[in-house]
């Protein structure tokens, strides 16, 4: 069994999430019934989007969302997601809040899997490997929704195209916002801006000499600063109360240096979304 001070958990975090979240959940009453008490929830369905920031090809991939909550009174809130990973909201701070995050960056293959087959775009770019990312969030809850800012950081050094990147890192800052539009419908809707550091931006938008060799792209390398503008719509439709349907969209708007990439075909892109899920 691994342990988060083993070496074993960074090389591995998906499945660490994955595990996490099941213990979780087995961990956790059968049954919920409002935001102050145990939940899980368990779900499936279909995303259609780019292949990666910036790009003018898009599929389709199959989307698998677990998540599981344990509010404590002492402790906060502990919370475990795939794809988003762990999160421990510490007490005692309405209407602010401090959380700890351990995330993940799936990094990106030269050959993309989706539904259709393998995306042959990025041929000859190689493998960014994965790795886990630590971090935090600070937020302030308002009547209208949330403030927040979060930080994630690479637990790795990574390397890419031959050249040593170091650690990747970058920042979101945003407001959130969930609004009931009847007894089964809820709207939620988030505005972020991103700011990565250089080797982020290498890793997601720049083009090594070694890469420019073996593909078409132009070698580039960017500057640390502004990534992007997103904006997050979900809609949930509560259909049973342990069964509900979610749908929304994704739009975001590259600025700065990853706007100028080679690898950018689209400056603005967008994506969807739409699952089931179950709850208990």
């Amino acid at each position: 069994m691994t342990t988060i001070g083993g070496s074993n958990f960074l090389k591995h975090p998906v499945a660490l999430m994955t595990g996490a979240t099941l213990a979780l959940a087995m961990a956790l009453p059968a049954h919920a019934d409002n935001a102050n008490e145990p939940s899980v929830t368990v779900g499936g369905g279909l995303g259609v989007g780019p292949l990666y920031e910036g790009s003018s090809h898009y599929a389709a991939f199959p989307s698998l969302k677990l998540k599981a909550v344990l509010p404590t009174q002492e402790w906060g809130t502990f919370s475990a997601a795939f794809p988003e990973g762990l999160r421990w909201d510490l007490p005692g701070l309405s209407p602010f809040g401090f959380a700890l995050l351990i995330g993940y960056d799936q990094g990106r293959k030269e050959r993309i899997h989706t539904l259709d087959g393998r995306d042959d775009y990025l041929r000859g770019m190689g493998n960014l490997d994965s790795t886990a990312l630590v971090g935090a969030e600070a937020y302030w809850t308002l009547p209208a929704g949330r403030l927040f800012v979060r930080g994630l950081r690479s637990s790795d050094n990574r390397n890419y195209g031959g050249e040593r990147l170091g650690k990747t890192a970058y920042l979101e800052a945003g407001f959130a916002t969930a609004y009931a539009l009847s007894s089964t419908l809820t709207l939620d809707s988030t505005l972020y801006g991103t700011w990565s550091n250089e080797n982020d931006m290498m890793a997601r938008f720049g083009v090594t000499a070694q890469q420019a060799a073996r593909t078409q792209f132009e070698e580039y390398h960017p500057g640390g600063g502004m990534r992007d503008v997103t904006l997050k719509l979900g809609l949930t439709w509560q259909w049973q109360p342990q069964i509900a349907l979610e749908g929304g969209v994704k739009t975001y708007a590259l600025v700065s240096d990853a706007r100028n990439s080679p690898l950018t075909g689209e400056k603005v892109g967008a994506g969807a979304y739409l699952n089931a899920l179950y709850s208990f």
